[in-house]
């Protein structure tokens, strides 16, 4: 499946219009859309600003003519394939390292060298990186204007070179813009993203602005409320698990027990009948009567110490019992971390956050290697003591 180059273009206005879009770059507003527990906006260019930053370089530039709601900047957005970032290691929610912080690296280079290839350095007043949404994707704010001769200009202006407004020349007729998207495919081609299909003109129906956060919002609530169930689950299974591993234990420390009085009588009754059988070589008749009494002692004795062997069985059957249902909760803990490792889509692992680790780490603790161990001891004695 081909992985593609995104970039996406946007005409800014002076005035709120300009305000509302650099309060979204830099986090200034609430979004429905990104996690919070992400890293933070990074500011790659410009400051924390973004509408100054757009009005210190017209300032610079000697534009001060700007009509009313006129179109002062160009928002150009460049992304990428969430299959190709989920190839890349990307996470949603964590910090990026070793080989996916590279990789992020070298894309947002690449990034500014195709932007920088088009535009003036002095026209580029801001340049974003957000990495708190399902993908990474960057934001630049690029002044839309050109130094030229305005034939308008009448006086000791006429016929002089200087800065003009001009969104046009920026954003052409569709045929440019496809040979901008091309030119954008082919920088990015050395990380093996490609150029997506043309659509015929007029056919994309894109959803107002307000719709689409408010299907991010109910999006997130979902996912939300999904790790808030899985988060019950896992806490409920750990709970059960560490009940279950204490009984567990306890029953083991009992048949121990049991095992260790078992081996202390029996060495107690062999000793006792090595006595007697040496009494009884010489001894009276007197003698043999008591020692037949001890024998029936004995005897008895005996039947005590195999109603206890019972009693032991029947404790080692609820211990083996508990270790099974630990099994069968165990496996259900793996089925966590499995579905984490194996998930099929992004959505996927959004509703499962951080907790598939959590069911990882669940199956590989300490207290599930001492049940394993348990199991293991009561297996290796077999039933009969």
């Amino acid at each position: 499946m081909s992985s593609f180059a995104i970039i996406r273009h946007a005409k800014i206005k002076h005035g709120r219009h300009l305000v509302s879009a650099g309060l979204h770059l830099v986090r200034g507003v609430n979004t429905p859309n990104a996690d919070k527990k992400a890293p933070p906006v990074e500011i790659l260019v410009g400051s924390e600003k973004p509408w100054r930053d757009v009005d210190n370089v017209l300032k610079e530039l000697g534009i001060t003519k700007i009509r009313k709601g006129g179109n002062v900047a160009l928002e150009i957005i460049t992304a990428a394939s969430p299959e190709w970032w989920e190839e890349q290691g990307w996470v949603r929610g964590e910090e990026p390292n070793g080989s996916t912080a590279l990789v992020i690296e070298a894309w947002v280079q690449q990034n500014m060298a195709s932007v920088r290839r088009r535009f003036d350095e002095n026209l580029i007043a801001s340049v974003v990186l957000h990495l708190d949404e399902a993908t990474p994707h960057m934001h630049f704010l690029v002044v839309c204007a050109q130094e030229r001769v305005d034939g308008r200009e009448k006086g000791e202006d006429a016929g002089k070179l200087a800065w003009r407004l001009s969104a046009e020349k920026f954003l052409p007729g569709p045929s440019a813009m496809k040979a901008i998207v091309t030119d954008y495919a082919k920088s990015m081609a050395r990380f093996g993203l490609v150029r997506g299909e043309d659509r015929p003109t007029g056919t994309v129906d894109h959803k107002p602005l307000k719709e689409w956060q408010a299907e991010q919002a109910e999006l997130s609530r979902t996912l939300k409320e999904a790790n808030m169930k899985q988060d019950d689950v896992l806490k409920a299974a750990e709970a059960e698990a560490e009940r279950i591993r204490r009984a567990a234990v306890d029953y083991a420390a009992g048949v121990k027990a049991g095992v260790d009085r078992e081996a202390e009588e029996a060495t107690r009754l062999a000793g006792i009948r090595e006595e007697m059988l040496r009494r009884k070589e010489d001894a009276s008749s007197a003698a043999l009567a008591d020692i037949t009494t001890r024998e029936v002692m004995v005897t008895v004795k005996e039947g005590e110490v195999e109603a206890e062997r019972k009693a032991v069985g029947v404790l080692r059957t609820k211990l083996e019992r508990m270790i099974d249902m630990v099994d069968t909760l165990m496996g259900k803990v793996r089925g966590f971390a499995d579905l984490y490792a194996k998930a099929p889509t992004t959505k996927v692992r959004q509703a499962l956050g951080s907790k598939g680790p959590a069911a990882a780490r669940i199956a590989s603790s300490e207290e599930a290697k001492e049940l394993g161990a348990i199991k293991l001891f009561l297996g290796g004695r077999g039933t009969g003591r």
